[in-house]
Formats: structure tokens, C-alpha cells, sequence
């Protein structure tokens, strides 16, 4: 029941996110199973902060209905089956089938996360509390500064950062040093990714969700000047110290990937091909006006998608580690 259950998971994981469906297979065998598990559980509690219709609930059923799904992923809950059905009801407002059928089917990640092992599962639920809470806070709080991004994008990003390097310091022989750059360092591809994904999605943001994460008071900009294009030079200004603010974090992504033990080769693909297509977004996004003005969010062109793909690792150093050397 279990292996037909992570069958269903990994089958669902290409829907939910068609970039993840790409690196996680790329990973070593002992981290395939619990990162994918865990990325679905992430991503349950994400469609109930992010994904449903505001007009339609309160802001307390919303911090209940995220409190459930914890409840569901706490390991020693015997109540799974009920708790699942009841987040299962919720299906039907979910934005997009993906979404849709990873909520209807909580249980069936629910028995594939079972099999874990306790550890895992252990430190698994430390950052899903950890992830609710700062989501929950957020829900009520604006990003105005960058600071506040830095905080928000932990909590949503780099929450999966800090999974990721306990399980791999647990399936590793790792040295101690090596083990407390990992530590040092875990944050930084979460808040760099997270970074440009609210770089890009600014204009649907502001157009379909009314919520955007721009620091417009440490901008100095207005929401009315930033989507303004009869202002574009603001705008590009705006944008300008946003990706200058994401690049902040590039030093730190080598320090961490030179700390990656030698024996999950798999892990460093899967760290390099996440972080390679961010810098190769940051260089579509840069100086670009279609972020804030075009027709649609700017990504990565096939040929340059292609390339990455081929060698991620290759890619991820010739873009990163000029700014190491800074």
C-alpha cells in the first residue's frame, strides 16, 4: 500500500510543479522518496495560505485549515483518515487541477509519508510547524522592507533549505565542518528562488491575487508608480534593486554546494539545475520592462533551458561564481 501510495506521489509531483518534477529524480536514491513526499506535504499547506479564494473565508478558518494540515504530517497523529477527508472537502476551490488533486488525495501522501523513517519524519514536521507559523504572519502583514522579505522568504523558502541539509547531513558521512557550512548557508537558495519568483510574478500578483511582495517602502516607490509604464524608469529602477538584492545570496549558494558531501552526487545536480535556471532567470529579468509591463511572466528561453539541463552543475558555476570572487 505504501510503494502504490509514493507511486501516486511521484506521478502527482509532475503537476503540482513541472520544475521539481525535473530535479528531484536527479537526486541519490536515499533522498528521492522523503524530498518528494515532503515537497507535496509543503505544498498542501501552501494551497491553503496562498490558493484559496479569500472572499470566501475568514481569516481564522484559513489559520484552522493550515493548522490541519500540520496536524495531518504530525507523526504520532492517529487521526489521518478524518483529518484528510476533511481537508479533502476543500478540493473543489483549489485554482487548477493540480492543486485540486493534491488536496483531494492528502490521505495517499499521508500513507506514503508514514513509511518514512522517524528522524525523517521528525525533522520533516519541525519545519512544517516552522513554514505555518511564519506563513500565518504574513497572511496579516505586508512586505514593506527588505528585511520583511528576507523573514517572508524563509519562512515559505527557506524552511525547505533547512529540511533538505538535516536530511542529507543524516544520509551522509559528512565532517564536521563541512556539516556547519551547510548549516550556515541553508536559507540562501530558498530566499534566492523565492526572490525570483516574486520578482516575475509581480504583475500577476498585483492583477489576480490584490497581495505582491515588493518592498515598496524600502523601494521608494509607489504600487500606482511601479505598474505605471508611462513611468518605466522608476520602474526599472525598482527592478533594478530588487535583482541587485537577490544577488546578494550567489556567494552564499557556492558555499554551500562546495560543502555538499562528494557521496550524493545526485544532490549536487539537484542543487545546481534549481539555482542555474534562477540565474538564467535573473538575466531574462534584468533591465527587461516586460517584467512589470509584458504580456506574460519572462522565463528562460528553450535553447538556454536545454543547455542547463545538459550539464546543470557546469551551468550553475559559469553563472555563479563570478560572484564569488567578488
Amino acid at each position: 500500500m505504501a510503494e502504490e501510495a509514493y507511486k501516486y506521489c511521484k506521478k502527482l509531483l509532475t503537476g503540482v510543479s513541472r520544475s521539481f518534477a525535473l530535479s528531484i529524480p536527479m537526486l541519490d536514491d536515499p533522498l528521492q522518496i522523503p524530498v518528494t513526499i515532503v515537497y507535496l506535504q509543503d505544498r498542501l499547506l501552501d494551497n491553503f495560505e496562498d490558493e484559496l479564494p479569500e472572499d470566501k473565508f475568514s481569516l481564522e478558518d484559513r489559520y484552522l485549515l493550515m493548522d490541519k494540515v500540520v496536524d495531518l504530517f504530525r507523526p504520532e497523529n492517529n487521526n489521518v483518515e478524518e483529518l484528510a477527508g476533511e481537508i479533502a472537502q476543500y478540493a473543489g476551490l483549489m485554482p487548477d487541477p493540480s492543486s485540486e488533486e493534491l488536496t483531494r488525495n492528502a490521505l495517499t501522501v499521508r500513507k506514503a509519508y508514514e513509511e518514512l523513517d522517524d528522524l525523517v519524519k521528525a525533522v520533516s514536521f519541525k519545519w512544517l510547524e516552522e513554514m505555518n507559523r511564519g506563513m500565518k504572519k504574513y497572511l496579516t502583514r505586508e512586505v514593506k522592507t527588505f528585511l520583511d522579505l528576507d523573514e517572508y522568504c524563509y519562512y515559505v523558502a527557506g524552511t525547505v533549505g533547512g529540511f533538505l541539509t538535516d536530511l542529507i547531513i543524516y544520509y551522509s558521512s559528512i565532517t564536521e565542518e563541512k556539516s556547519e557550512t551547510l548549516l550556515a548557508n541553508f536559507n540562501a537558495s530558498g530566499q534566492f528562488l523565492q526572490k525570483i519568483n516574486l520578482i516575475r510574478d509581480i504583475r500577476e500578483d498585483v492583477k489576480d491575487r490584490v497581495k505582491h511582495f515588493w518592498p515598496l517602502l524600502s523601494l521608494q516607490i509607489s504600487l500606482e508608480e511601479l505598474m505605471d509604464e508611462s513611468k518605466k524608469e522608476r520602474g526599472l529602477e525598482a527592478l533594478a534593486r530588487m535583482l541587485a538584492d537577490v544577488k546578494t545570496h550567489i556567494p552564499n549558494l557556492i558555499h554551500y554546494y562546495l560543502a555538499i558531501p562528494e557521496e550524493l552526487p545526485g544532490y549536487r545536480k539537484f542543487y545546481s539545475l534549481n539555482n542555474a535556471l534562477g540565474l538564467a532567470t535573473i538575466e531574462e529579468m534584468d533591465n527587461n520592462p516586460a517584467v512589470l509591463y509584458g504580456p506574460e511572466r519572462v522565463k528562460v528561453d528553450k535553447l538556454s533551458f536545454l543547455k542547463i539541463m545538459k550539464n546543470p552543475e557546469k551551468a550553475f558555476l559559469e553563472r555563479a561564481w563570478p560572484y564569488y570572487l567578488v
